[in-house]
């Protein structure tokens, strides 16, 4: 077992999940890897979270605790990352939880590999069941030589939508510096989107990736915690983070450009078909849907966005070219 060598500051965003929050937060106090700090952010919680955040720390000096007025998930990660001093971040919903060697294995790869990024499969779980979710590339160390072939022209969006680079920043562990830095170039506004990020740009900045064979983060399904709660998406958040990923790396190279056409293209059809969750009618939602439409970025993504392989996202591109309203309504309702 590991022990004392590297810190790992686990940053735990937490919003509306009383109910969950015990076993993400004991889940963490039974890590076989103990040199971690686990910094718990109340985002101006409703219910009993900063409480039970506080009678935490109260408990275990390992844990600290910040309060601190609804921002968001960026906000509360960002304000997370800001007290953290571990070598290494890693990121847990405050709904979810983690095996016991979770952070323990990331811990053995750190020290035999020292990369910038260590990647896991995760268990996307219901109250009855689970689903293993490997990683989507094959398990081992790879420099930027292997990134830059490997990792980087699925990096974004690839053309049939799967195999690509899995963007959420869970099931993840990556070096504090570089992840801190683009962590807070990102929008607190944004809702949609906001792992991709921070997690795509600080790969791109890395000079090398491990990926462990395990599957040790279990991602909750049932939930009412920040990154689940169903409801319409910023219209502009597909845009934002275009402009984003646009500044932060240099699209010239491994076919970024095309893949973030893709990407806004499927973002943006996902921003329609939520706005029928709001409470306007039918047809008032279906002018605001068309007055999106005519973003400029988003109608050059729309032109230039191909994809091949995917029945799904040729007809979610066909919805989005022809403006065939009726299909997201559709597809709101699945």
């Amino acid at each position: 077992m590991l022990q004392n060598e590297l810190l790992f500051s686990i940053i735990v965003p937490i919003y509306g999940v009383e109910y969950y929050l015990p076993k993400c937060v004991d889940s963490l106090l039974c890590q076989s890897y103990t040199n971690i700090e686990i910094i718990l952010v109340d985002d101006g919680s409703e219910d009993k979270c900063a409480e039970m955040c506080d009678q935490y720390a109260n408990i275990d000096k390992r844990i600290i605790v910040v309060h601190k007025s609804n921002g968001g998930l960026v906000s509360a990660r960002q304000a997370g990352v800001a007290v953290s001093k571990g070598e290494f971040v890693v990121c847990v919903d405050g709904d979810d939880w983690v095996d016991n060697d979770y952070i323990e294995t990331f811990a053995a790869a750190a020290k035999t590999y020292n990369p910038d990024v260590i990647v896991c499969g995760s268990k996307y779980s219901w109250d009855e069941k689970e689903i293993i979710k490997p990683c989507n590339l094959s398990a081992g160390y790879y420099n930027r030589t292997k990134m830059e072939t490997d990792i980087f022209p699925a990096l974004i969006h690839t053309r049939n939508g799967k195999n690509g680079f899995q963007g959420q920043l869970w099931a993840k562990a990556f070096r504090r510096e570089i992840y801190q830095k683009q962590q807070l170039l990102v929008d607190v506004v944004v809702n949609m989107g906001e792992d991709r990020a921070c997690t795509i740009p600080t790969v791109f900045n890395s000079q090398s990736i491990y990926v462990c064979e395990s599957n040790g983060y279990h991602y909750r399904q049932i939930g009412t915690s920040m990154t689940k709660t169903k409801k319409p998406l910023r219209k502009d958040g597909p845009e934002i983070i275009h402009r984003h990923l646009c500044n932060a790396l240099d699209m010239n190279q491994y076919g970024l450009m095309e893949q973030m056409y893709r990407a806004t293209c499927h973002s943006l059809f996902n921003v329609c078909k939520t706005q029928f969750y709001g409470k306007e009618g039918y047809w008032k939602t279906c002018r605001r849907i068309k007055n999106i439409l005519e973003t400029p970025i988003y109608k050059e993504s729309i032109r230039k966005a191909r994809f091949k392989g995917s029945i799904t996202l040729n007809l979610m591109l066909f919805s989005l070219r022809h403006q065939i309203i009726f299909l997201m309504y559709l597809y709101s309702k699945i």
